[in-house]
C-alpha cells in the first residue's frame, strides 16, 4: 500500500517541529505549512491523505482553511488543533468542515496518535472501498462478496470512531463533577436509579439501555454553563436562571451530530419539563414529555434532594421522598414517583449512594 502523507498547518514553528518529531514513527511523508494558504497549495499539489490544523491562524483560520481542504480533496482526514476549548467552535468545526476530531492544545501524545492512526486507517479502508466499487464494474461477482466485507469494516470502524468520541463526551461529564464536589458522581447515580424504575416498569432491555446512556449524560451540556453559576452558594438571579435553563438545549447541540438515537437526545433535552407545562425548554405537557425524560426527571430530581448543594443541605431519604410525592402530577409523572418512593425501594439504604 501506498505510504501515506501528513500535512501539518500551524504559525507556531515549536509547534510543527512538535508534531513533525511525534509523528515521525509512523513512517509516514508529512509535510508542514506555516498557513492555510500554502497548506492549500500544498493540498492540490499533493495526495495528502490527513490534515492537523490549527485553529487560530493569520489571514485564513483553521474553519476556512478545513472547509476549503473538503472542497478540493473530499476524502482527505481533516482534525482541528486549538488552544481554545470554546463548544461553539467545536461544532462548527465539525458540522462546517466535517472535522474528523477536535483536538485542544496541550494534547496528550498517545491520544493524538491513537486519534492519527485510527484517521489514516479510516481513510485507507475508504480508498481501498474505492478501489473496489471501481474494480466491481468491469469484473466479475467474486469482487463483491469482498467490497460488502470491506464496507461492514468500515461500518465498524465508523461506529467505533462514534464510540470513541461517545466516551470522550463521558470523560467531560466526569470530569465537569470532578471539579465540583457537591455533583461528583451525580450522573452515575441518577442513571442507576432510572434503570431500577424501567426495570420496575418492565420496559423492554434496549430501552433501558438507551435511557441508561441518557441518563450519565442528561447533564453534559453544563459544560457550557460558567462555573460561577453551577458553584454558587446563593440564589441565582433572574439572568443567571436563565443561563442555568440553557444546558439542556446545550447539550442537545453537542450531542445531535454523534448520537442517532432518540431516546438518548429527548432525555437530554426534555428532564427539566413538568407535568403542568411549567418546565424548560419548550414547556411540554403530561404525556406529550417523551416517558424516557419522565422518568430521568424524577431519578435527578431524587438524587438531587439527598445531595448536598452550595446553597443548602442534603434532605433526608423520608423528607425527600415527601417532596416527590407532594409535586407529584405537577412537575413529576406519579406513576414514576411511586416506584421510586415505594417501600419496596428502601431510599434510606439504598445501593445507589
Amino acid at each position: 500500500m501506498k505510504q501515506n502523507t501528513i500535512l501539518i498547518v500551524d504559525d507556531e514553528e515549536n509547534i510543527l517541529n512538535s508534531l513533525g518529531r511525534l509523528l515521525d514513527d509512523l513512517g509516514c511523508t508529512v509535510f508542514f505549512a506555516y498557513d492555510g494558504k500554502k497548506g492549500l497549495e500544498i493540498i492540490k499539489d499533493k495526495d495528502i491523505h490527513l490534515v492537523i490544523s490549527d485553529y487560530r491562524m493569520p489571514g485564513m483560520d483553521g474553519i476556512k482553511f478545513l472547509d476549503e481542504v473538503k472542497k478540493i480533496s473530499p476524502g482527505t482526514i481533516r482534525l482541528m488543533l486549538t488552544g481554545y476549548a470554546d463548544i461553539d467552535l467545536a461544532i462548527k468545526a465539525i458540522n462546517e468542515g466535517e472535522v474528523y476530531r477536535f483536538i485542544t492544545k496541550p494534547w496528550n501524545n498517545i491520544e493524538l496518535l491513537v486519534t492519527v492512526n485510527q484517521g489514516l486507517e479510516y481513510f485507507n479502508m475508504q480508498r481501498e472501498l474505492c478501489r473496489l466499487n471501481k474494480l466491481i464494474q468491469s469484473q466479475n461477482e467474486a469482487l463483491k462478496e469482498w467490497n460488502s466485507k470491506l464496507e461492514q469494516k468500515v461500518s465498524e470502524q465508523t461506529k467505533y470512531i462514534q464510540d470513541f468520541f461517545l466516551e470522550s463526551i463521558k470523560s467531560l461529564v466526569v470530569a465537569l463533577e470532578v471539579k465540583d464536589k457537591y455533583t461528583e458522581g451525580h450522573s452515575r447515580r441518577v442513571s442507576e436509579y432510572a434503570t431500577y424504575i424501567c426495570r420496575k416498569m418492565s420496559l423492554p432491555e434496549a430501552f433501558i439501555e438507551d435511557v441508561k446512556l441518557g441518563s450519565l449524560l442528561h447533564d453534559i451540556g453544563k459544560i457550557g454553563i460558567k462555573e460561577s453559576i453551577l458553584g454558587k452558594n446563593t440564589g441565582l438571579t433572574k439572568e443567571e436562571y436563565e443561563h442555568i435553563k440553557t444546558h439542556p438545549s446545550i447539550g442537545e447541540r453537542i450531542l445531535t451530530p454523534i448520537i442517532k438515537n432518540s431516546t438518548v437526545i429527548n432525555i437530554i433535552r426534555y428532564h427539566h419539563e413538568h407535568l403542568d407545562g411549567n418546565g424548560y425548554p419548550d414547556g411540554l405537557k403530561g404525556a406529550v414529555i417523551p416517558l424516557e425524560a419522565r422518568i430521568v426527571a424524577v431519578a435527578d430530581a431524587h438524587d438531587a434532594l439527598l445531595s448536598e448543594r452550595p446553597y443548602r443541605k442534603a434532605r433526608d431519604p423520608l423528607s425527600a421522598k415527601k417532596e416527590l410525592v407532594k409535586c407529584a402530577d405537577i412537575q413529576f409523572d406519579s406513576k414514576v414517583v411511586e416506584i421510586l418512593t415505594s417501600n419496596e425501594h428502601n431510599v434510606t439504604d439504598s445501593p445507589f449512594r
